[in-house]
């Protein structure tokens, strides 16, 4: 589940790219703001719509876990409220803290079961995969931009490089990122699509469907 934890928090690993932005001399207030904003990346652009506020929504579909198969993950925050679903070939569980109480919901079988509080093996004390302070760090201009397709579609992208060799891109169609790909130094790839990236949440998401069952009454 190591691998699991790791791409399951995928967005937190951008920080690493982040650099702070060095200082101009107040004689070049104007043109050091407008170089600034020329240089900002979509990447972090889209990181910022998503994460600066305290609701997200984020879901990430590829091989995300080769051991445990998983496919697609799903993790969301709206106020006290938080969302995670995991689905892969063999089951499609979701996890669930609402009204101060925690539920496991196996999507299948159209059951769940319920636990008093919140549990923190499950969602941990820190519920924002990036803070406020790291987005103030994620103006990077080391990256490099080009097209390249996916599944025959085109897209721009971001290029990062890193100093252990990794190479990530970010694959965007306008503004919207559309997918993460993650290059190791020994050539294999990681390839994520971004099926969802939003402060906008819908509330139908923490309802539990009427025609479920109540595991542990």
């Amino acid at each position: 589940m190591k691998k699991l934890l790791k791409l399951g928090l995928i967005i937190a690993l951008i920080v690493s790219l982040a650099f702070i932005i060095t200082g101009c001399s107040n004689d070049n207030e104007e043109n050091k703001v407008q170089e600034q904003e020329q240089k900002i990346s979509k990447a972090y652009n889209a990181l910022n719509n998503a994460f600066s506020g305290d609701n997200y929504i984020i879901s990430l579909e590829g091989e995300l876990d080769d051991e445990e198969g998983i496919e697609t993950i799903t993790m969301a925050k709206k106020g006290e409220n938080l969302y995670t679903n995991i689905t892969s070939a063999s089951q499609n569980v979701s996890m669930m803290y609402k009204d101060n109480v925690t539920y496991m919901i196996l999507e299948d079988q159209k059951m769940y079961m319920t636990s008093e509080g919140k549990d923190e093996s499950v969602f941990g004390e820190d519920t924002m995969i990036i803070s406020k302070e790291n987005l103030q760090q994620i103006y990077d201009r080391d990256f490099q931009t080009g097209k390249e397709a996916i599944d025959g579609t085109e897209y721009d992208y971001e290029e990062y490089k890193l100093d252990d060799g990794t190479t990530e891109k970010y694959y965007f169609t306008g503004d919207d990122l559309k997918y993460i790909k993650i290059i190791y130094e020994d050539g294999t790839e990681e390839e994520m699509a971004v099926n969802a990236l939003s402060a906008e949440v819908d509330d139908n998401l923490f309802e539990i469907p009427s025609d479920y069952t109540l595991a542990n009454q």
